[in-house]
């Protein structure tokens, strides 16, 4: 934990919450995942959308 503060992929505050509750903190990792994955999905589908116009 202390590497990932050091290289800021960690936040102090991300850093509490796993430690307080690292359950809760899995779980909105994986909400956070299922986001980008969205994300990533609708600018694809977009991308095609222009390819064919």
């Amino acid at each position: 934990m202390a590497i990932a503060l050091s290289v800021g992929l960690l936040s102090e505050r991300s850093a509490r919450a796993l430690a307080e509750d690292p359950q809760a903190f899995l779980n909105a990792t994986y909400d956070l995942q299922d986001l980008v994955r969205e994300i990533m999905r609708a600018r694809d589908e977009e991308s095609g959308v222009i390819a064919v116009a």
